[in-house]
């Protein structure tokens, strides 16, 4: 894939929302992270551990890896093959990465649907976690719209990919 100097989404305002899904994800897998050893050394110690911190990993990992995929989507940061494109001419490999995004947009609509229907469920039937008794949809929340943003990203991308793909 090419290395641009500025990215084709600088210059719209989606390039700082997607930092600022990726910044709240990483914040959340940093909290998860100082929970978990919290959790650990109590176990390992005074044979107490964090209540629920195996459900609390499970929602808070979904949360925390869909608010980044936008912004690695924005940094051109997905890992591809081109082992099957080496032959390939520079035109080709910008067709071919065009179509690449354009599914990826597709899967990140149909999943940001999918995960908006699941959450209505969720919260019509007031599904918990076994431990904590949360209601599960509370980790549904931030998926939707971080996967409209990872379908938003991927589209512009998609048209605005450089004439070659060259590093």
């Amino acid at each position: 894939m090419e290395s641009t100097s500025s990215s084709p989404t600088q210059t719209t305002g989606i390039g700082v929302i997607c930092r600022w899904f990726a910044v709240v994800g990483c914040t959340i897998f940093a909290l998860e992270a100082v929970m978990s050893v919290v959790s650990i050394i109590g176990r390992a110690t005074i044979q107490v551990a964090v209540p629920g911190d195996y459900e609390l990993v499970g929602m808070l990992s979904a949360a925390g890896v869909a608010m980044c995929l936008p912004y690695c989507e924005y940094r051109h940061g997905h890992v591809f093959v081109d082992f099957f494109t080496l032959w390939a001419s520079p035109g080709l490999k910008v067709f071919l990465d065009r179509i690449a995004r354009v599914l990826l947009a597709l899967v990140a609509f149909l999943l940001a649907w999918r995960c908006w229907v699941g959450m209505l469920e969720m919260r019509e039937y007031m599904e918990t976690s076994m431990v904590l008794s949360l209601p599960i949809w509370y980790a549904y929340i931030p998926l939707a719209p971080s996967f409209v943003l990872l379908g938003i990203t991927a589209l512009i991308n998609a048209f605005n990919l450089q004439k070659t793909t060259e590093v």
